[in-house]
């Protein structure tokens, strides 16, 4: 299999910032609901989206627990580990301690060619893959949240859209919540579950389940300490496979131009550069 599912937990946050489109898209369609949400859905689209083009260009301190299980449901076995994190970097992730019981395997920090995506905008995803219309919109009574008040916004998609490309086919396998705050129209908490079995774009490989939980803890210049959880079971004629991948993340700065400054030293400590 190829090592892309052992990167699911580098993907992560590029999944929240995709996703968190849905929790946001409805506005200025949603005619059901109070002028002021459809303007609070159009600024945390506009964050997020911000936050978006600042991640490439961020580094982080992250935290991390994997578990993984067979087919049968046995754990395999467990990793620990703390890293720096440099999402869209030719060198993504750096360890800076692990620990590793049984057969589970961390991501692999050897230099990569940078991959080959366009750049689309939140507000350019939205359009493309119909999110409007694609799902149907609630939202709910306000929460608090990292000690904000926040509204709840649930989605669940709507039966006979046109499935274009595997983008469409995933969306209409999903459903979930954000919280989006009143104050500073931040997505603060996202959660995400598959509904229905999906097949990869690779023969014969099935994602039987999928769920994304997300919180931000406490926030900060670019965004703060933040709580990422990734559940996932995937099936092939081969082997079968079962990961959860916990992950605390903090300390977000802008990126340092060498990763030099940002390497243990002989101690064995590293040196962050920034906040």
């Amino acid at each position: 299999m190829s090592h892309g599912r052992f990167e699911i937990w580098v993907k992560a946050m590029r999944a929240v910032i995709g996703c968190s489109v849905l929790a946001v898209a409805p506005a200025g369609l949603s005619e059901g609901n109070p002028p002021e949400v459809r303007q609070m859905l159009e600024r945390a689209l506009q964050d997020t989206e911000k936050f978006r083009k600042q991640l490439s260009s961020s580094e982080y301190d992250a935290t991390m627990f994997i578990q993984e299980w067979d087919g049968r449901g046995r754990l395999r076995g467990t990793a620990k580990a703390t890293a720096l994190m440099r999402p869209g970097d030719a060198h993504p992730v750096t360890f800076l301690s692990r620990e590793i019981h049984g057969k589970v395997r961390l991501p692999d920090e050897k230099n990569r060619a940078k991959e080959d995506e366009k750049d689309t905008t939140l507000q350019e995803f939205s359009r493309e893959h119909n999110i409007p219309e694609r799902f149907e919109w609630s939202v709910g009574a306000t929460e608090e949240i990292s000690g904000e008040p926040a509204r709840r916004v649930q989605f669940t998609p709507r039966e006979h859209q046109p499935e274009k490309n595997t983008a469409d086919r995933f969306l209409d396998s999903i459903s979930g919540t954000a919280w989006v705050t009143e104050e500073k129209n931040r997505l603060v908490k996202f959660e995400m579950r598959l509904t229905r079995p999906f097949q990869l774009f690779w023969i014969f490989a099935v994602l039987k389940e999928f769920s994304l939980e997300y919180e931000l803890i406490s926030p900060g210049e670019i965004l703060g300490h933040a709580k990422l959880k990734v559940l996932f079971a995937l099936t092939t004629p081969v082997y079968s496979i079962r990961q959860q991948h916990d992950i605390d993340m903090d300390h977000f700065r802008p990126r340092k131009t060498t990763l030099a400054a940002n390497l243990p030293d002989a101690t064995g400590i590293a040196r962050p550069q920034g906040n």
